[in-house]
């Protein structure tokens, strides 16, 4: 019997260690909601880029004041992603990441303007008068540069029917080791979005 207890106590030891391993490698990557704030903040950066730059001003106040609250909580988000990530720098890095993908979409406005805004446009038409009824599923159905900046933590995928809440019976899959994120210089490795 207390072989039997000793056992269960090890068992018991080691599923606690395996689970805070697992949490361990798990930590460089983008949840669900991070995934989405870094997915948003790409594309609000180039629509703010195409206000300055498509003389589309109107628009993106509109753009601004129908999501403000959704835009907002977004970006407390990723403020906290980037804390996450990079501890005390966290803030500093956050904005960095975001003045990478304004010049990244300032850098594409300049290589094809009259595409950039067509494209931009699109998205204007899309965010404003589209049948989706909040940010999320908007951005969820984009593609945007910033898509693979960051490795998605493994077992959970984003979609435009999956608001990001992890299910109860989540278990993360472990790395084999944490990856350091880097992100490209200035502008470099985003690619315009298509």
């Amino acid at each position: 019997m207390r072989n039997l207890a000793k056992t269960g106590a090890a068992i018991l030891m080691l599923t606690g260690m395996a689970g805070n391993v697992m949490a361990a490698t798990q930590t460089g990557c983008a949840r669900p909601t991070e995934m989405a704030a870094v997915k948003t903040a790409a594309i609000q950066q180039r629509l703010m880029v195409a206000a300055l730059s498509c003389d589309a001003a109107k628009l993106y106040n509109s753009f601004v004041s129908t999501y403000q609250k959704d835009l907002q909580a977004s970006d407390r988000d990723l403020q906290n992603f980037f804390r996450r990530l990079h501890g005390k720098n966290g803030t500093e890095e956050y904005h960095a990441f975001k003045t990478k993908l304004a010049n990244a979409s300032s850098m594409a406005s300049i290589g094809d303007i009259t595409g950039y805004c067509a494209s931009a446009n699109q998205l204007f038409d899309d965010a404003l008068n589209s049948a989706r009824s909040t940010l999320a599923a908007f951005v969820a159905a984009r593609e945007t540069p910033a898509d693979t900046a960051f490795e998605q933590c493994q077992g959970q995928v984003l979609t435009a029917g999956n608001t990001g809440a992890i299910p109860p019976a989540f278990v993360p899959v472990p790395r084999s080791k944490p990856v350091d994120v880097v992100l490209p210089a200035q502008g470099r490795g985003l690619a315009a979005p298509h």
